[in-house]
């Protein structure tokens, strides 16, 4: 009984020390905190992501080049395609593309596709080089979002190896 009435006292010692000597005064008591993973804005409009899929990335002079570009909606709204610029490189010309899209100078004209959220369009198109070098595929999309804001999505380039076409081509045929 005396051991705990001299605790209790020591207690109240405690609780009637000023508070510089205190050391129950550093202790800050906490504040919630309301957090969001860095990022994830980006997610909550239309967010259009691409790549460019090829079979070859070595070709001669005149053969055809197969060319699929993939658009991904990642974002929750809507986008509507405008454009795909830079679809066809300097040195290479069209040789097949979509029904539904034209080609206008050097892109290709989307006519506003709507891309629904988690959806994907595949454009499929047939290049043919002209000359011989070292060229690269580097399309740049443009799409609007569902506020009407312009965005622009470039994907990994790809590197085209055109060759010339050897002295047994010639003699044979392609």
């Amino acid at each position: 009984m005396k051991a705990e009435r001299d605790l209790a006292t020591s207690f109240t010692d405690i609780f009637h020390a000023p508070p510089v000597v205190s050391t129950t005064a550093t202790f800050g008591t906490p504040t919630p905190a309301f957090e969001k993973a860095v990022g994830l804005d980006r997610f909550e409009h239309a967010d259009v992501q691409a790549s460019i899929l090829t079979h070859q990335k070595d070709v001669k002079v005149g053969e055809s080049l197969e060319v699929e570009i993939e658009l991904v909606n990642a974002g929750k709204g809507a986008a509507q395609l405008v454009k795909v610029e830079q679809v066809v490189p300097e040195g290479f010309e069209l040789t097949k593309k979509p029904e539904f899209y034209r080609v206008e100078d050097h892109y290709l004209n989307m006519r506003g596709k709507r891309l629904d959220p988690l959806k994907t369009e595949e454009v499929r198109l047939t290049l043919r080089p002209r000359a011989q070098g070292l060229f690269k595929l580097n399309p740049r999309i443009l799409y609007l979002d569902e506020g009407g804001k312009y965005k622009s999505h470039e994907p990994e380039p790809v590197d085209i190896t055109v060759k010339e076409l050897g002295i047994t081509g010639w003699l044979k045929g392609r």
